[in-house]
């Protein structure tokens, strides 16, 4: 919705929805998701090692 007001009022902001939408349709033709491939690679994202008997003491159990 954002796009279609900012691409009336302003007219190259269309390119900006173009983009978006054939993005939009190719992650929809080849079932692949390049923003989730992305955030897959975050540090955040990377599994850790982890110890259950440290886990289990750290609960109090």
């Amino acid at each position: 919705m954002a796009g279609l007001v900012l691409g009336a009022r302003y007219r190259p902001a269309r390119w900006l929805s173009a983009a978006v939408g054939s993005g939009l349709v190719f992650s929809a033709a080849t079932s692949t998701c390049g923003m989730a491939a992305i955030l897959a690679k975050l540090p955040c994202n990377q599994p850790r090692t982890t110890d259950l008997d440290a886990t289990l003491q750290a609960l109090g159990r």
